[in-house]
């Protein structure tokens, strides 16, 4: 837009009433700015121009009829005429604009609209003249009516170019009053006449309001728009941050469960051994290095699950007392490490849940206390709250600030606390704990102050009635007689492999090691196998899975099987539980892997015709020992 269009827009009224809508805001210059606000209110004037303008026309046709009755002389024909091709004319230059007429600039239709709307006015002032000259009195009272309508509407649909809507008024009305004054002196005329006056005043008034508030209005809107675009660019890179955090987490925890898989391994089978006092000492401390490894990377497993939608709560009758007491059972070798005293409350009391998910809760809950509160009490139990049942987890401890209660539940968030320097973590396991809470509908509260101890609530939870327990108890006939179990391990990883074939060895267990791709495992029909015991991503499009299916088809019967997937479960779970094979997440504990060996033990020696679909699945979830379960689990 060059400068003449900016000086000619300036003078018709189109921009300058005020501050430019957002020019210096997005970097545009004075011109540019100038130019989107012409165009907005022109865009807006067009939008109504039509409807308008064929009112008008038909106002015209009207009085013109009515006048010519009055008998007001030759003049009306010619009056209503010239109305109506300036009416013809507006809305011919609107559909012009609208369609984007390349030879009509936008100061150039805004330049040729006030030439007409000011023509306009004139012919109005015009007709109120000839009507005081050669009409009946009655008559310049309807003129009147008629023309105060013409300038209020005017007002109405052109107050977005406000000198187009005042020329109007001041070009019609003050002839108007006038016309009164030559109709006649008196009393009523001029009164009638200053009256008139006053209206076109207070129209312009009005017109100038209108304006301003219509253009305040377009400002904000711009200034919103602005807002919410750079606001959706920042929500799309937070978006792509967190998912790439996702990923990252994901991947990390991925290619950290290989190897600490195959250090429990090997730990366990040094175990078996006879050490010396020294070397035992070395092996407890790598056992307990490993323990916290293992809670750090099923920090990350958990919370890699979480954020890409893994974890699905499976509602049903939880036996709140169980899983308390089993929580302080696995929690109590690190308590009296640390000099805390924990108790439990026995309840008989059973709530709607995900047993697992409110385990996994409570577990890191004590956890949290056990850490953070050395040499105090921690109290676990539950309440009847607010028409439900509620789970606390309260310590003697030193308490929190009230600053940092809710920022504790935050990602990665630890506090200092004394005693609490040498605690490894990565400030997950409240996190954990909120996230999972929001998943099962439930809620998370703390009560706290400096040097009082803390108390927190896992509220929300229904009561409901008890039902039978499943008798889990390990079969204690077969407790240590692996002796013999063949066993076929099949696993692409060296080191994984070799961890595994020398620990099922130790435990006197038969075993066929093969990494599985480009072997043709069980090919051979004498080879017979107890249980198969197959790693998931074998290489080279190989699956566990599809290993399982094509030996037990071979074998003609269903035998016993564990898969140890490194990666996401939720796409074999379902799988796995329909086709009794147990589903191991790397890193697996030696002792949760000696659990299901053992039931798949009790399940041959109890001569069934296949294994108990139930039995071996409920062996990898039994708690086998505190301080490898002394972690939470998702």
């Amino acid at each position: 837009m060059g400068a003449s269009g900016v000086k000619l827009a300036q003078w018709i009224g189109l921009i300058g009433h005020g501050p430019e809508p957002d020019g210096a805001q997005i970097g545009m210059g004075a011109g540019a700015a100038t130019f989107l606000d012409l165009h907005w209110r022109l865009d807006y004037l067009t939008s109504i121009g039509t409807v308008s303008w064929l009112i008008h026309m038909s106002v015209a046709m009207l009085a013109g009829f009515e006048i010519s009755r009055a008998g007001a002389g030759a003049w009306v024909p010619a009056w209503t005429a010239t109305l109506d091709l300036v009416s013809v004319a507006m809305i011919a230059l609107g559909l012009l604009y609208r369609r984007g007429a390349a030879w009509l600039p936008a100061p150039v239709f805004a330049a040729v609209h006030l030439t007409l709307t000011g023509a306009t006015g004139l012919v109005w002032g015009v007709g109120a003249f000839l009507c005081a000259t050669s009409s009946p009195a009655d008559l310049l009272n309807f003129y009147t009516l008629v023309l105060g309508g013409i300038a209020l509407g005017a007002v109405s649909a052109a107050h977005v170019m406000i000198r187009s809507s005042l020329i109007a008024v001041w070009t019609s009305l003050p002839l108007l009053a006038a016309a009164w004054l030559l109709h006649g002196r008196g009393v009523g005329t001029e009164s009638m006449a200053w009256m008139i006056l006053l209206f076109a005043a207070m129209l312009t008034v009005l017109g100038q309001r209108m304006n301003g508030f219509i253009g305040q209005n377009v400002r904000l809107t711009k200034e919103l728009a602005t807002k919410n675009a750079v606001l959706t660019r920042t929500s799309a890179q937070l978006v792509e941050a967190h998912e790439e955090k996702s990923r990252f987490l994901a991947q990390a925890s991925h290619d950290l469960r290989q190897p600490i898989h195959a250090i429990g391994l090997f730990v366990e089978y040094l175990g078996g051994l006879r050490l010396g006092g020294s070397g035992r000492e070395v092996l407890t401390n790598i056992d307990r290095s490993l323990d916290s490894l293992t809670r750090l990377c099923r920090s990350l497993l958990d919370l890699s699950a979480l954020d890409i939608g893994q974890v699905k709560p499976q509602i049903g009758p939880v036996p709140l007392g169980e899983v308390l007491g089993g929580v302080v059972r696995q929690a109590s070798e690190a308590a009296r490490a640390r000099g805390v005293t924990l108790r439990h409350r026995p309840s008989r009391l059973w709530a709607l849940g995900d047993a697992a998910l409110l385990h996994t809760m409570v577990q890191n809950l004590v956890s949290n206390a056990v850490k953070y509160a050395p040499n105090s009490q921690v109290l676990v139990g539950v309440r009847r709250r607010r028409g439900g049942l509620a789970v606390v987890v309260a310590d003697t401890g030193p308490g929190i600030a009230q600053a940092d209660q809710k920022r504790i539940f935050q990602e990665f968030v630890r506090l200092r606390s004394p005693g609490a320097e040498d605690m490894e973590g990565l400030g997950l396991g409240l996190s954990i704990v909120r996230r999972l809470a929001e998943i099962m509908g439930l809620g998370i509260t703390l009560t706290s102050r400096p040097g009082k101890g803390a108390c927190f609530v896992i509220e929300g939870l229904h009561e409901t009635a008890a039902t039978a327990l499943r008798a889990h108890g390990r079969p204690v006939a077969h407790a240590r007689r692996l002796h013999g179990l063949r066993v076929l391990v099949v696993d692409d990883d060296g080191p994984v492999r070799n961890g595994t074939v020398q620990l099922l060895a130790h435990w006197g267990c038969e075993i066929r090691a093969t990494e599985g791709v480009g072997t043709d495992v069980g090919a051979d029909p004498t080879e017979r196998y107890d249980f198969l015991l197959c790693d998931q991503e074998l290489g080279d499009g190989e699956t566990g899975l599809a290993l399982i299916r094509r030996l037990r088809v071979r074998a003609g019967r269903q035998i016993a099987a564990a898969i140890v997937a490194g990666g996401r479960t939720d796409m074999i779970a379902e799988i796995c539980h329909e086709e009794s094979i147990v589903l191991l997440t790397k890193p697996v504990r030696p002792a949760q892997l000696r659990s299901v060996l053992l039931a798949a033990l009790s399940v041959q020696n109890s001569v069934q015709a296949r294994p108990n679909s139930t039995a071996i699945p409920a062996a990898a979830e039994r708690d086998v020992t505190s301080s490898a379960r002394s972690n939470a689990e998702t």
